[in-house]
């Protein structure tokens, strides 16, 4: 991932943040992806200089609270100039929002792009393999206050 890929990440995660305060998510903490520095032994290398290596996969961006003690578990996906694509989640990501949604958790989408931020109860009825959500569709699928959060309403992506 390129700098220009990270800056427009990090933004994008502190919108969704923002998003996730305004429909009734609190607490909402970032889950940092565990990494070890191993340091780079060699006489052509300059001194402080590591190699990373990447720990456990983490189940989601974000963790937080909804009122009534409810988990809530949120991917945060970035898509500028483009649709929500299914191939731009990870399999572990899909298995634990599924898997925390079964759990009675509410787990989130939040779709940062052009025309706004989504937030979208997981899962999306109809998204799956091949499939892609518009940011329009995004928009007519998004949670928008905190009863909507709590209901966990279907709404249907076709």
């Amino acid at each position: 991932m390129g700098r220009t890929s990270q800056s427009l990440g990090a933004a994008g995660e502190q919108q969704a943040i923002s998003a996730l305060h305004r429909v009734g998510v609190n607490m909402v903490e970032h889950v940092g992806t565990p990494v070890k520095l191993i340091p780079v032994n060699s006489e052509m290398t300059r001194r402080g200089v590591y190699r990373v290596v990447f720990g456990e996969r983490v189940a989601a961006d974000h963790r937080g609270v909804a009122r009534g003690g409810i988990s809530v578990l949120a991917e945060v996906k970035t898509c500028f100039g483009r649709n929500l694509q299914w191939s731009d989640l990870e399999q572990h990501q899909i298995e634990s929002l599924t898997e925390h949604d079964q759990l009675g958790g509410i787990s989130l989408i939040v779709y940062v792009t052009d025309n706004g931020i989504h937030v979208m109860r997981w899962p999306v009825v109809g998204f799956g393999h091949g499939k892609g959500i518009t940011p329009e569709k995004a928009e007519d699928l998004a949670i928008n206050d905190e009863q909507e959060l709590l209901v966990g309403k279907v709404k249907t992506y076709l």
